[in-house]
């Protein structure tokens, strides 16, 4: 180790002794975090709206089961596009509709149909009929 003064200032000669990291290595550290960050956030949106969807699954065949209920108890299915008359008289006004990120409304042509429609994106519909039960998206879902 070599300690030089020169008018009161120390310099060091052996650079082993300086610690700290180089500006590469931090540049290195941000570049990784910021592609861990990146990829997380792709992840997160599409598992954010797999979510949503299935809860708009799930809320269909509740609304489905509280139309079979309210058929057996007035001898015909309750139609509206108004999800708060729905919530008012399938779910005797306990809203769990109006958080999510789809609007529902129930028709019958020929028979019941149930509809899921996302909000943001009007051409994603999700619905049920009578007959079929199954869930069924729209290819823009």
């Amino acid at each position: 180790m070599c300690i030089k003064l020169i008018k009161t200032q120390i310099l060091l000669c052996n650079k082993k002794n300086l610690k700290g990291f180089t500006l590469i290595e931090l540049l290195v550290v941000v570049a990784i975090i910021g592609i861990l960050s990146a990829v997380g956030v792709v992840s997160y949106s599409g598992y954010k709206t797999s979510a949503e969807k299935k809860q708009a699954e799930i809320t269909l065949n509740s609304i489905y089961l509280a139309e079979q209920e309210y058929k057996s108890n007035n001898g015909e299915y309750y139609i509206s596009t108004s999800q708060s008359n729905i919530v008012t008289n399938l779910f005797d006004g306990v809203d769990d509709l109006s958080e999510q990120s789809y609007t529902f409304k129930t028709t019958a042509a020929d028979t019941l149909t149930i509809i899921a429609t996302k909000e943001n994106d009007t051409s994603c519909t999700i619905k049920i009929t009578q007959t079929n039960k199954k869930p069924v998206s729209s290819n823009s879902c």
